[in-house]
């Protein structure tokens, strides 16, 4: 059986079009027979630009140019941009909340204007299509700009990812299902199988993951940029995912959606089973900084934790609202914020019987679990009564990662 090829390219200036430019055609025609994948056919790129925040938190429109080019020089039919924002940039981000905004703020417009169509996926319409095999999802509403692509091309950014460790290849695809579909599932006991129940919809022909520039410790404005200078391209989502995290220090089988897919038989996840092309894996290795997601009352003076039982997904995104209370100087030890998360966080003691301190001052009661907790009700009350409940809902707790700084507030 012949292994799965996957090309690395070196972008010799990442600072030059035509660098990346040639990169991009290095990676592809390495790859690939571009020809024999578009040649007449309907061709859709998925770019990521999930929010309105430049590269590399989102593709680079420069590696999108090189793109159409490329498929336009092969014979495709039609090339078409899409891509739909995140439920986060819908919801929470004050002034731009469109993915037609987002290409605007990213520059990703200049390269949409290349293409012969463009089409933002949550004014796309949305089909509803059977899952086989799926792990989470069974149904799913999908744009059907994606469901019909005769040949989608994926093009997603090097990233980490507090809550999946990365964000490549499989993860890129979130973003052609629906609002709803979105958020359903979006924790983190579930999160990595219902992603590549995703990927069962429609699999790329191609994916391109854009490493000119990468980004470390997190995928959002919590990651912090590096300079990395490579394309990888490959007819198979999974072996790209898998190289791309070799790439960046880790065990590609470790990424829960790679070891899944790979388990799932929807591509190969084991470099072993890879044929890499192009630039040595070694060439171009740089181990960024893995996602930090630490809540302690040690770590963090002026905040008080009273946590009960949670997962991963409840942890990601109360860190990065801690993180933006760090960042705006919030925390005083004098004047502690008083989180309170998790299953039964005061265990078999009361809300009303909590530890001094805990029910007076700025305190916040995050996720359905505490929520839901018998042991929180006293305190959700005493709150409620007194004017002071702030509380933030839903599994997983998204809301306070981008509200914090107004949570926290006298």
């Amino acid at each position: 059986m012949l292994k799965p090829r996957v090309a690395i390219a070196k972008v010799g200036d990442i600072q030059d079009k035509a660098c990346v430019a040639d990169a991009v055609r290095r990676a592809v025609g390495l790859a690939c027979d571009l020809s024999s994948i578009v040649r007449g056919r309907k061709t859709v790129l998925k770019p990521n630009v999930f929010c309105p925040l430049p590269v590399p938190v989102t593709t680079d429109p420069r590696v999108i140019s090189a793109l159409i080019a490329l498929c336009r020089e092969a014979g495709a039919a039609k090339v078409i941009l899409a891509e739909g924002r995140s439920i986060s940039t819908a919801v929470y981000r004050r002034s731009v909340r469109s993915t037609r905004e987002c290409f605007e703020a990213t520059g990703m417009d200049a390269a949409a204007a290349e293409a012969d169509e463009v089409v933002y996926l949550e004014e796309d319409e949305f089909v509803t299509l059977g899952v086989p095999g799926g792990l989470v999802l069974e149904r799913v509403r999908v744009a059907r700009t994606i469901a019909e692509a005769e040949a989608l091309i994926n093009v997603p950014v090097l990233k980490n990812h507090s809550l999946t460790l990365v964000t490549l290849g499989i993860k890129n695809l979130h973003g052609v299902i629906s609002d709803a579909d979105k958020l359903f599932g979006h924790d983190y006991r579930r999160i990595a199988s219902k992603l590549v129940d995703v990927l069962r919809i429609n699999r790329p022909a191609l994916t391109v993951i854009d490493g000119v520039r990468g980004l470390e410790g997190d995928h959002g404005d919590m990651g912090r940029p590096v300079d990395f200078g490579a394309i990888f391209a490959g007819t198979d989502t999974v072996a790209c995912d898998a190289v791309a995290s070799a790439a960046i220090g880790l065990d590609p089988l470790e990424v829960d959606t790679t070891r899944i897919a790979h388990e799932q038989g929807l591509g190969v996840g084991d470099p072993a089973g890879i044929e890499i092309v192009g630039e040595p894996l070694e060439s171009v290795r740089q181990t960024l900084v893995r996602p930090d997601i630490e809540i302690s009352e040690e770590r963090f003076p002026g905040l008080k934790v009273i946590a009960g039982d949670y997962c991963r997904a409840c942890e990601y995104y109360i860190r990065r609202g801690i993180d933006r209370l760090v960042e705006q100087g919030v925390f005083d030890p004098a004047r502690p914020v008083t989180l309170v998360f998790g299953k039964e966080p005061f265990g078999d003691r009361p809300g009303s019987e909590t530890p001094a301190g805990a029910a007076s001052g700025r305190v916040i009661i995050i996720g359905d679990c505490a929520l839901a907790s018998e042991s929180v009700k006293p305190l959700r009350d005493r709150l409620l009564l007194e004017g002071r409940l702030r509380t933030v809902y839903a599994c997983p707790p998204m809301e306070f990662r981008m509200r914090a700084l107004e949570l926290a507030g006298d």
